[in-house]
């Protein structure tokens, strides 16, 4: 059996056909049409296991934003996409600052598919654990040397200075950070970025994104926080441990 998907969704015909289609291409879809069946399912799901959830936002007994901070804080480490109607900007940053993904109505099938398996594929990179310089608080911030990332604030600074950064260069450093001392293919990279994007991120742009990070970050001969492993991919260095690999 696949991937097995919670979905959230009150309107039956769009339930239905997306459910066939998921189904279709081997997953194991679980469907509630509000906040509360969602809620009193995940309660008792002892018996199962949810590798995403997938959301709308309009419900009849409250909105998806809601729900989600709820099922993060019930498991922080689900991947959740909102698949909605609304469109407007300030739903679509709501959403991906509580969730991972936003995918508007109507949408196309296959690219939904390939971002549920990219965002689950994005949450089962094998993460080794904080460790050496690395540190992290409970509110979020993510100290690695110079470093740091303030999660809630969505900020990089360097020697406590802030540094500005577009969408995609914030999401990328801070799968580096989270993943810091172990080695991300660029396979893996590209995955979690497509999310952020809305479109396909291919091996030029994300050898752009992490040209112009290293930019922002001061990185140069002297000092490289991201190292190059030759033919594989990327490494942030944990502060006090000496770089090894870069091109």
């Amino acid at each position: 059996m696949g991937a097995k998907i919670l979905f959230v969704e009150d309107d039956e015909a769009l339930a239905m056909g997306t459910s066939y289609v998921l189904e279709s291409e081997g997953m194991q879809v679980i469907r509630v049409d509000d906040c509360q069946s969602a809620k009193r399912l995940w309660s008792g799901k002892e018996d199962q296991v949810f590798d995403l959830v997938l959301l709308d936002v309009m419900l009849p007994d409250g909105d998806g934003f809601a729900l989600c901070q709820w099922l993060k804080s019930e498991q922080e480490d689900i991947p959740v996409i909102f698949l909605t109607a609304l469109e407007d900007e300030g739903n679509v940053v709501h959403g991906l600052q509580y969730g991972d993904d936003y995918v508007t109505k109507p949408f196309r099938t296959k690219e939904l598919v390939a971002r549920i398996l990219a965002n689950i594929r994005k949450y089962k990179i094998p993460d080794t654990g904080i460790r050496n310089g690395m540190t992290a608080s409970e509110e979020g911030v993510y100290q690695n040397g110079e470093l740091c990332l303030n999660e809630k604030e969505m900020l990089v600074y360097r020697n406590k200075e802030r540094i500005e950064l577009t969408r995609s260069e914030y999401r990328l450093f801070q799968i580096l950070i989270h993943h810091a001392g172990q080695i991300l293919t660029r396979e893996q990279l590209m995955e979690q970025l497509w999310s952020v994007d809305e479109a396909f991120v291919d091996d030029n742009t994300l050898s752009v994104y992490m040209r112009r990070l290293r930019q922002k970050l001061g990185c140069d001969e002297e000092k490289s926080y991201i190292s190059t492993i030759r033919g594989v991919g990327y490494r942030m260095e944990l502060a006090g441990r000496e770089r090894e690999g870069r091109i």
